[in-house]
């Protein structure tokens, strides 16, 4: 395939939940670093855009979980842009074990943005790169799923604040603290016996320092639905929606 770029991690215990299973969020940092990583070679890195006054902020994305790899495990992984229109561009990710066996695929989508005016920029403000039409997954992002209202009786509310280390370059909350808040409103008696089979994030407003948030889950049989909204404007900032599976049997890390 063309302009496809390779890289392996290793799941530090950093990045390992208590069970000893990679953390999601931390999944999500290991798609960031390659997807980082090719963008350099590509020449549209943050380095290259700071002086554009750009930067990409990461849209939707879904992630589709085969098997959650274990502490100490590698992941050999593989990025390529498949598509780009007006106004944003699609990122393939896939992931495997030694073994070649897939433990992840993850689809996205990046929108360009002005740092300065903190709006959307276009695409075209940057040269055209070689695409890959193959796609990781099945996820066409045509689909909306589910806002949990404010209002909703049925939704367990918890509040976040945003740290200074939760901010990135850009000087916005990163994509993968709010990965942190969703899981972390999930009600612990329903996610201590399960782990997530698929992600689905739409990432709607950014998020500044010192911001608070609410998020408001949602369950309905095997799926959470979490909608993080500001608690200053009230408006939505990002969606969460994760089906979940039971967890295999190990024994805990001590």
């Amino acid at each position: 395939m063309e302009n496809v770029y390779e890289a392996n991690y290793k799941v530090r215990i950093s990045d390992a939940n208590r069970r000893g299973y990679l953390k999601m969020p931390a999944l999500l940092q290991m798609l960031q670093e390659i997807a980082t990583e090719h963008a350099q070679k590509m020449g549209v890195a943050y380095d290259n855009l700071k002086p554009l006054n750009l930067g990409w902020a990461l849209s939707k994305i879904c992630v589709e979980i085969c098997r959650i790899p274990k502490w100490g495990e590698r992941v050999y992984m593989s990025t390529w842009p498949s598509s780009r229109d007006r106004i944003a561009t699609y990122r393939e990710f896939t992931a495997k074990d030694a073994s070649s066996n897939t433990l992840f695929t993850a689809r996205s989508q990046w929108l360009l943005f002005d740092t300065t005016q903190r709006r959307l920029a276009r695409m075209n403000r940057l040269p055209e790169w070689p695409m890959n039409p193959e796609v990781a997954n099945g996820e066409s992002f045509s689909e909306t799923f589910e806002k949990v209202e404010i209002s909703s009786a049925e939704a367990v509310e918890s509040k976040f604040e945003a740290r200074n280390d939760d901010i990135d370059l850009n000087g916005h909350v990163n994509n993968s603290v709010f990965l942190i808040w969703a899981v972390e409103s999930v009600p612990a008696e329903f996610s201590a016996e399960r782990e997530p089979m698929k992600i689905r994030v739409s990432f709607l407003e950014e998020v500044l320092p010192q911001s608070e948030i609410r998020a408001l889950c949602m369950r309905r049989g095997e799926t959470t639905s979490t909608s993080l909204y500001s608690a200053a404007s009230g408006r939505e900032c990002a969606r969460v929606r994760i089906d979940w599976r039971a967890c295999p049997q190990i024994t805990l890390i001590s």
